[in-house]
Order: C-alpha cells, then sequence, then structure tokens
C-alpha cells in the first residue's frame, strides 16, 4: 500500500473553510430562502407544520417534473438539475479531505446530509420533505466522486502502461 504524501496544513485549512462555507450557503439556499420574519411565521404556525408537504414515494416528483406537463420546462430543469448540482461539491470536498476515493463513505455524507435537510424541512416547515430530493442529492455527490475515480483509475492504467513502454524501449535499446 503506497503511503499517502504529506499535505500542506494550509491546504487542508482551506478544503474545511470551503466545506463549511458551501455548507452554509447549501443551508442559506435551502432552509433560509425566506426573509427573517417569514421564517418566523412559518416556524411559529403550528397549522403550517401540520400540512407539510410530505413525498415518501421514490420518483413521484421526478417523474411529476419531468411528464405531467403542468410545469414549465424551466421551473422543472431548475428543480431536477439544482439538487444534483447543490450536492456535487460533498462529492468534491469529502474525497480530497479525507485524501482518498472512498464511495461508500462519499454516499453516506452526501446521503446523511441530504436527510438532515429533508428532515429539517419537514420538521420545521421550511421547504417540503422529498424522498426525490434525496435521491437527487445523492446522485449529484456520487456523479462527481464516480467521475473522479474514473480519472483516478485512468491516470493509474496510464501510468502503468507508461511503465511497460518505458521497460520495453530499455531492453530494446540495451539489445542493440
Amino acid at each position: 500500500m503506497a503511503r499517502k504524501k504529506r499535505r500542506s496544513p494550509a491546504i487542508t485549512a482551506f478544503l474545511w473553510v470551503c466545506l463549511i462555507a458551501y455548507l452554509l450557503l447549501l443551508l442559506r439556499v435551502i432552509l433560509f430562502k425566506f426573509d427573517f420574519n417569514t421564517i418566523l411565521d412559518i416556524l411559529n404556525d403550528q397549522d403550517e407544520l401540520a400540512y407539510t408537504r410530505v413525498n415518501l414515494v421514490p420518483f413521484q416528483t421526478i417523474r411529476f417534473y419531468m411528464f405531467s406537463g403542468r410545469v414549465s420546462n424551466t421551473v422543472a430543469f431548475r428543480n431536477l438539475a439544482g439538487n444534483i448540482l447543490a450536492f456535487m461539491p460533498i462529492g468534491i470536498l469529502v474525497p480530497l479531505l479525507r485524501r482518498d476515493l472512498s464511495l461508500g463513505f462519499t454516499f453516506c455524507v452526501g446521503f446523511a446530509l441530504s436527510a438532515a435537510i429533508e428532515l429539517t424541512q419537514y420538521f420545521t416547515g421550511l421547504g417540503s420533505c422529498d424522498i426525490d430530493d434525496l435521491i437527487l442529492n445523492v446522485l449529484g455527490t456520487m456523479s462527481v466522486t464516480l467521475i473522479l475515480a474514473a480519472i483516478d483509475l485512468a491516470a493509474l492504467i496510464f501510468k502503468k502502461i507508461r511503465k511497460i513502454l518505458r521497460k520495453a524501449l530499455d531492453k530494446k535499446v540495451t539489445r542493440r
């Protein structure tokens, strides 16, 4: 097993600052999208909390946006793509902070973060709790991580091929 090269503490600190800034921005966009007074009204209105929209049927909202025809293509795209794009930074920052491409760990972090946000929306009424948001968020997290893993694998294969070709060329040169 190859040892990891030491990383500068400044780079690690920078990555942590990026992660914290990203999480604060994510919370601002998802949970605190309303002005302060509206948030207080929502949190204080128990009747509003009783009618919080919940979807526990996988792909129901996705199908609605894609096939119902009752939502404009722009709104559908913004919602679906927004849920995917919003969690892509997790798929980058978690592997960078851990210094490995652990797909399972990154999946768990993306899932836990998305589930925490969805449950917060359910219990506070600051949005709708939707299983499809969870699915799309995790898709965003994992899509980037899988792309990084594919790039990492391609680089490893390229390095091995280059090593084999160098050995072959060295043997050919020494035979002459």
